[in-house]
């Protein structure tokens, strides 16, 4: 075997293929070795124990307190976190101050924040009464913000184990919920809704779409009933309400006559409301272009509370606090915005070649009132006052046809559009998908009615 060995080493030809396969062959190994090397090191890694900090690139999603923020980053910790609320003429500088933030960390803060996208116009515009979540720094733990500047969006401020500051926006975690909520009237509309826990802003929502059908001053008696669907933002750190969606649907049960309203988008992706055959909700005119008012003087001949003679009263008062919103009672062109002598403060708008509406005694003007602005029913256009020839706070509402007053309540108002023919058969299925929708939430009233009495019945006996 030893003479055979050196018989093969002995050959030149062969001796030159085995230092070119060597030459070769030592790279690949000494990559293979590398590849495996890293991969373990890789993986060893990913599974280790220790915290380390993320990427904060990739962090989008807000958490509850600093303390849980500077764990998740990986930022120097915090302690003695405290709260504050940005006052009235104070600016972030101004505030931290305030909680004994010494000037260098000051300025070492605001400048991080103003290095973010929109950094400066965020400095700028902090809410007044925004939250401020903060830790002082001392010689063991770092400083550190929390800044709930909006509704969606909050931003952290720490400091690393270098002790330079950085900041970021987060957001806010959220969840859509889905509700319905029905309820019956005692007193009023307004309060009745408010008490079974309709958030205000859907609550006016609903009144504007319901008072193209409802006179809510005349036609609602104790014993009617509602129901609204739509749906909620959560937040869930504070586990309160954000904001809400438009409405979904919308009925309304007056002595025995039910109105319900379907959400359905047109072709511009607006939301419109019809009733289950399709028809608009909407009438060129609005009854009552106010919510929550009460009615104290209707058309007619009446003795004049100022003048003190019988004259022609040509609309229609709705006494409220000085302050309440008017809305415009249909989409139209501002005709007339200003003073105008016994009626104060007052706006006119044209809705069509026919029918314009009034509103005097205001308050004051919504300053996006012009004359020749176009305006969108159901807006907000003044405010209720006792301007002008009046006694008291109250809008003073009228209705002309043909540029001639007339009584807002006996007026026959055409319909708005109605849902196409080549549409039904979708707007159909709309309304199903709804109901089905519906038909669940009141699946899951029922069930946590049924537990809430079992549970009473159990504690009882």
């Amino acid at each position: 075997m030893p003479n055979i060995m050196k018989k093969v080493f002995n050959n030149s030809a062969l001796h030159k293929y085995l230092i070119v396969f060597v030459l070769f062959a030592l790279p690949s190994f000494y990559l293979s070795v590398k590849i495996a090397v890293a991969s373990s090191i890789q993986i060893d890694q990913n599974n280790m124990p220790l915290k380390r900090p993320v990427n904060l690139a990739n962090i989008e999603e807000s958490s509850d307190t600093i303390h849980n923020m500077t764990q998740k980053i990986g930022a120097k910790l915090t302690a003695d976190i405290k709260k504050t609320k940005l006052k009235a003429n104070e600016n972030l500088s101004s505030a931290l101050s305030r909680v004994k933030f010494s000037s260098k960390d000051i300025s070492f803060i605001v400048n991080s924040i103003y290095k973010l996208k929109n950094g400066k116009n965020i400095l700028s515009t902090l809410p007044v009464g925004m939250d401020i979540h903060y830790s002082t720094p001392t010689n063991i733990t770092g400083g550190a913000l929390k800044l709930n500047f909006s509704k969606k969006r909050d931003i952290f401020v720490w400091q690393d184990f270098e002790n330079n500051y950085s900041s970021k926006i987060f957001l806010r975690p959220t969840k859509s919920e889905n509700t319905l909520i029905k309820g019956v009237i005692t007193s009023s509309l307004y309060l009745s809704a408010i008490k079974s826990g309709v958030p205000e802003n859907t609550l006016l929502e609903m009144i504007n779409l319901l008072g193209f059908s409802v006179d809510f001053q005349r036609e609602i008696r104790a014993g009617d009933s509602f129901e609204i669907m739509f749906t909620k933002e959560i937040d869930l750190l504070k586990n309160s309400l954000m904001q809400t969606r438009p409405i979904s649907y919308v009925s309304i049960n007056l002595s025995g006559n039910k109105l319900g309203f379907y959400k359905y988008y047109d072709e511009y992706g607006f939301p419109q409301y019809y009733d289950k055959n399709g028809n608009s909700s909407k009438r060129t005119i609005m009854k009552t272009p106010i919510n929550g008012a009460k009615l104290t003087s209707r058309y007619g001949n009446r003795k004049h509370p100022v003048l003190g003679y019988t004259k022609l009263h040509r609309g229609l008062d709705f006494a409220a606090p000085t302050g309440t919103p008017v809305f415009a009672a249909g989409d139209g062109i501002i005709e007339k915005a200003g003073w105008n002598g016994s009626y104060g403060r007052y706006i006119r708008i044209r809705h069509t070649g026919t029918y314009k509406t009034a509103y005097a005694h205001l308050s004051r003007i919504h300053k996006k009132i012009k004359i020749g602005s176009r305006v969108s029913q159901g807006k907000t256009i003044g405010y209720v006052g006792s301007s002008g020839r009046s006694t008291g706070a109250h809008l003073h509402y009228e209705v002309l046809r043909n540029n001639k007053q007339v009584n807002p309540m006996n007026i026959k108002l055409p319909a708005g559009k109605n849902i196409p023919k080549q549409e039904l058969a979708a707007f159909e299925q709309k309304v199903i998908e709804i109901l089905n929708q519906k038909l669940v939430l009141e699946q899951k009233i029922d069930n946590k009615k049924v537990a809430t009495n079992s549970y009473e019945r159990e504690k009882f006996y």
